[in-house]
């Protein structure tokens, strides 16, 4: 299921302050827990085959998008990557405000191969004023094209409040996108209600991409994490 959790760093006493009962217990643990995470290797490895996705990351670092919302959003993403995305999946990352910047194209094989870029992301604070998300559109247009002309499905999620300072060229960058039949499956997550930033974005794009499109808010994100999984496994939409 996927958590709205930030990432945070294991605490614990130092090995070497533990006494001799806490250390049986301690080693003990330790062995459960390497049973445990042999099964869990076994069942991740099973979980995630399948024919390989280019899944396209667009981050909102504007300020309306803070701290513990952003790490709750790439938490999501790093769920995505263990449990959804087949194995030798490309994960593309873009930032975007005004403008989009793409900071990497990995092939992780577990999510915390994408945390040092997740962290150089979250860390950004743009001085400039507004929310386009069809800037990273329009770089996302182009990278679907060239997948679908490898043969490789694609899917977009985008990391956003859901702010757009001109919805028009978002459409207009979004019809591209949606005539692209190799792409499976765009998602928005993060979406607030406030202002309507939630429905007047399913009012637009629903219409462009039909049941390819996911909303969701903090409510509902592992229902978002379903309904992706569901849309990689189905056939390619026809032209």
């Amino acid at each position: 299921m996927a958590r709205w959790s930030e990432r945070g760093s294991q605490n614990g006493r130092k090995l070497g302050s533990f006494q001799p009962s806490e250390m049986i217990a301690a080693v003990a643990a330790l062995a459960l827990l390497a049973g445990l995470v042999g099964a869990g290797a076994y069942m991740f490895s099973h979980a995630r085959s399948g024919k390989r996705v280019d899944l396209l990351v667009g981050a909102d670092v504007t300020g309306s998008v803070h701290m513990q919302s952003r790490k709750q959003m790439f938490g999501v993403l790093d769920e995505t990557v263990a449990e959804v995305l087949p194995q030798g999946s490309h994960v593309e990352i873009w930032s975007f405000d005004v403008n989009a910047h793409k900071f990497a194209d990995l092939v992780p094989v577990r999510p915390e191969d994408l945390w040092p870029t997740e962290d150089e992301v979250m860390a950004l604070h743009p001085t400039s004023w507004g929310t386009f998300p069809a800037v990273a559109f329009k770089e996302m247009v182009r990278e679907v094209s060239a997948d679908q002309s490898q043969g490789e499905p694609a899917a977009i999620l985008m990391l956003t409040d859901g702010e757009d300072e001109n919805p028009r060229t978002t459409v207009e960058e979004a019809k591209k996108l949606a005539q692209i039949s190799s792409l499976k499956a765009v998602w928005f997550c993060g979406v607030t209600s406030r202002n309507g930033f939630r429905s007047e974005l399913e009012r637009r794009l629903m219409p462009i991409f039909g049941n390819r499109l996911i909303v969701t808010g903090r409510q509902d994100a592992a229902e978002g994490l379903q309904r992706l999984r569901l849309l990689l496994e189905s056939p390619n939409k026809a032209k």
